[in-house]
């Protein structure tokens, strides 16, 4: 949820336009119907309990959904129910009998080619498991809908050729033609009898039959944006196509294959790409409750702060391999990046022996003459100013690049060496020294660059820590209205800085 938030925190930041952001609950499904039984609940009661988990957590972390959709939804039901329809009308359902293996766990069938005869090392005995998921599956024969994957098999795959970055990291987008290409050109079972899955939405014209959760699941996309739609022009005020699905490792073949299959057959236009994120480790070990090493978001959020774990999970997260979580490195990137560096700058430029609003009306002229006469003896010192004016003024550029591969932490990067560039120069230039009326334009000329960096490192950081960049603007007495992309660059903001000097209010303390 956190890599969502930021995703689209920073398109609107960048493009400003704005935004959506679904998240939510899959609340069908054999394992959900067998998890409430185990806890002697009414499933419908279980769900609710599930679902108010998350939205609690989403609260906690900032998450700024326009929708918290659930597939118990009564407009969900009414999309799934109306794609299904939308499906069977372009000739994409039939009714067939199917035998094979079944994992309850990952609700879904797997092809002898994908499964394998192990020795379960708890019980000493054999038993059939997934390749993929290592999770059990049995022998299930039933008479079920089919969806006729295979009629849209050479389709998908011009789409995903001629859209190579359809699919981010390009790791995942090369095991996805891989797996497409030498798939069999075998149909997808798309239903489950209602004697065995009960919890679910009903085949429409047959109660005997329960749709398939990854169908009726994928749908809630196109159900958060209106579908289905009255008019064309409803569908184009909407906000389909997606731009960005974000989806765990785990669920790629869904994502990748499954629903754009099913959205080619139906006629309506694919999302746009689909970002693709590992899974987080503890001491490089899967996380797993029998391992009893399962990290409770809501008490690490509780203990560091929302924008400290926002700002962790973006640095140490990453697309293409599993990242490490340590209690022990939330507190470091807070102590060390957030609070004596980042803070530690702000903190400096907003001391009471400076005067940032003094600095801010004098002309650029007067502060660049007044750098070269105090360090015309000290390049190194004259070339790290200019520096740092042409950095700053090209941070969102540059950090964009990154964004746009959804490297969140190469982003990070550009702001860090910044700040430490400019801590650096501080320290170096030691303005405290040009305290006589005749020195202060020196003074000013330092803590103007420093103080522009530390205002535009808090514009561009909005969509990673919401509340701490908050804390550091109001800091800096920025208003509401300037706190946009169109600020982003030296100068553009000169209304900042009255009553700024002054003792405490730290935007960021140590834990």
């Amino acid at each position: 949820m956190v890599l969502s938030d930021i995703i689209k925190r920073w398109r609107m930041f960048n493009d400003g336009k704005p935004g959506m952001l679904t998240t939510g609950t899959d609340e069908h499904g054999l394992k959900i119907e067998i998890a409430a039984e185990n806890a002697g609940i009414d499933t419908k009661i279980f769900v609710d309990g599930l679902s108010d988990k998350f939205k609690i957590l989403m609260q906690q972390a900032n998450i700024s959904a326009e929708r918290f959709i659930r597939t118990t939804d009564s407009d969900h039901v009414t999309s799934c129910i109306s794609m299904w329809e939308l499906l069977k009308a372009r000739g994409f359902i039939y009714k067939g009998k199917h035998s094979g293996w079944y994992c309850i766990s990952d609700e879904t069938f797997y092809p002898e080619t994908q499964i394998e005869d192990i020795v379960d090392t708890s019980t000493g005995k054999r038993c059939m498991v997934s390749k993929e998921t290592g999770k059990s599956v049995e022998w299930t024969s039933e008479d079920n809908y089919y969806f006729a994957m295979s009629k849209v098999k050479e389709q998908l795959l011009a789409h995903l050729r001629k859209n190579p970055k359809c699919i981010i990291p390009k790791s995942r987008y090369d095991e996805i033609i891989k797996t497409v290409m030498n798939s069999e050109d075998n149909d997808l079972s798309i239903s489950r009898p209602k004697s065995r899955v009960k919890w679910g939405i009903p085949v429409p014209g047959d109660d005997t039959q329960t749709i398939y959760v990854w169908l009726d699941a994928l749908v809630n996309y196109l159900t958060s944006t209106g579908f289905p739609w009255k008019t064309e022009a409803d569908f184009m005020k909407s906000a389909w196509p997606a731009d960005v699905h974000l989806v765990g490792k785990d669920i790629i073949k869904f994502h990748c294959i499954y629903w754009p299959s099913f959205l080619l057959a139906a006629g309506l236009p694919l999302p746009k790409q689909v970002v693709v994120h590992s899974h987080w480790t503890m001491n490089g070990t899967k996380m797993s409750k029998s391992l009893g090493n399962v990290v409770d978001p809501t008490e690490t959020i509780a203990h560091f702060g929302n924008d400290s774990v926002r700002f962790f999970l973006a640095n140490d997260g990453h697309l293409g391999f599993d990242s490490n979580y340590s209690d022990e490195r939330v507190q470091e990137r807070h102590n060390v990046e957030l609070a004596n560096k980042y803070s530690n700058l702000l903190v400096r430029v907003c001391g009471p022996a400076f005067n940032i609003e003094r600095a801010l009306a004098r002309t650029p002229e007067d502060l660049q003459k007044a750098v070269e006469l105090a360090f015309q003896d000290k390049s190194h010192l004259l070339e790290t100013y200019s520096n740092l004016k042409t950095n700053t003024n090209s941070l969102v550029c540059r950090m964009n690049d990154h964004m746009n591969e959804f490297c969140t932490a190469h982003t990070l990067d550009r702001v860090r060496e910044l700040i430490a560039d400019t801590n650096k120069f501080v320290q170096d230039a030691e303005p405290w020294k040009f305290k006589k009326e005749d020195n202060l334009a020196i003074q000013d000329a330092i803590i103007y660059i420093a103080s522009e960096v530390s205002r535009i490192s808090s514009l561009a950081l909005q969509p990673f820590m919401p509340d701490i960049s908050s804390k550091a603007l109001n800091r800096l007495n920025v208003s509401i209205e300037n706190r946009t992309v169109d600020y982003a660059l030296i100068g553009a903001d000169r209304t900042y800085g009255k009553g700024a000097n002054r003792k405490g209010d730290h935007p960021v303390t140590h834990i």
